[in-house]
């Protein structure tokens, strides 16, 4: 990371969302580089990781803007990073709380930021924000125009923001990833997922394109953020389960492999989100450190390894 944000005077950050993959890789990011992070929390728990993180908690209601504008303000923060939409966007073999209020957040983090003085604001999306629905995605249709609504949102409020649209994310803090791998020793069934394809993106991957994000601060634009090759989710759990010596998921019967999504997910799941525009990398200088799941599994799992190695 050579960019201008990790030689400049240190800055003030402040993080929504930072518990989730990518804002636990964002900050560490940026403390490790000598800037001050503020990252929001929901409990004593996330606040005791973020601390570890060298990141300072905050606690208030996203969708206040008042209560969150006075978080960000008692920081004296200019920048904000919106990674809260996160949340929901990891593998879909477990279960996804999309957030159909999506819309009401970003009003929220819009009014906050530019009462509370901020200056610019890197927003967070999904690649399939665009993606036609198509026949069997009807249930998709009120999430997807809240996540373009959303996005108008935060590049229409007074407050300069960009947004990047990111591919599924994935990494060593992927809380549903080390699910998964209980549920595979287990012997229990786990979906597959759909074999409609979608891009993915390691967790530091996408911390590292905010970054340039915050260095660049292309106003105005919507850029997609995702890895080199497509891939559907049964290929991706087929290579997370089969490199740990497990079954792969779809070998098992399928009367347990009843669905156990709601139709949002379901919807989403069927939605294929293969063609990605190339100007994000084009516009940040920026580039994935993993252009491949595999690459990134791999990552992941020695990560996991060297924890495990270190506790032991």
């Amino acid at each position: 990371m050579t960019s201008e944000i990790t030689t400049t005077a240190p800055l003030t950050v402040f993080v929504t969302g930072a518990t989730t993959p990518v804002g636990r890789a964002l900050s560490r990011m940026l403390a490790a580089h000598g800037h001050k992070v503020i990252g929001t929390a929901t409990g004593a728990a996330e606040g005791l990781a973020l601390r570890a993180d060298g990141v300072m908690p905050a606690y208030p209601d996203l969708y206040r803007a008042g209560e969150l504008r006075s978080a960000i303000a008692g920081t004296g923060a200019k920048l904000l990073i919106h990674c809260a939409p996160q949340a929901a966007n990891h593998a879909p073999q477990v279960t996804q709380h999309w957030d159909l209020r999506i819309n009401e957040l970003a009003d929220s983090v819009a009014q906050a930021a530019a009462d509370a003085g901020v200056e610019f604001i890197v927003g967070t999306s999904y690649v399939f924000a665009d993606t036609p629905a198509g026949e069997h995605g009807a249930d998709a249709k009120p999430f997807l125009k809240a996540v373009r609504a959303a996005e108008k949102t935060l590049l229409g409020g007074s407050v300069p923001a960009c947004v990047l649209r990111f591919g599924t994310i994935y990494g060593a803090d992927s809380a549903e990833l080390a699910g998964l791998v209980h549920t595979l020793r287990m012997g229990r069934p786990v979906h597959p997922g759909s074999a409609h394809k979608t891009h993915w993106l390691y967790a530091s991957d996408a911390a590292a394109a905010l970054v340039a994000a915050l260095q660049s601060r292309p106003a105005g634009q919507t850029l997609s953020i995702t890895d080199d090759q497509a891939a559907s989710p049964i290929d991706f759990i087929g290579y997370f389960a089969s490199v740990q010596g497990f079954s792969a998921p779809s070998s098992a019967p399928r009367f347990m492999l009843r669905s156990p999504f709601d139709k949002v997910q379901s919807a989403l799941m069927h939605m294929h989100a293969e063609a990605v525009s190339p100007e994000g990398r084009e516009v940040l200088g920026w580039k994935p450190a993993f252009p491949t799941y595999k690459q990134g599994i791999d990552d992941l799992l020695i990560t996991w390894r060297a924890a495990e190695a270190a506790q032991a």
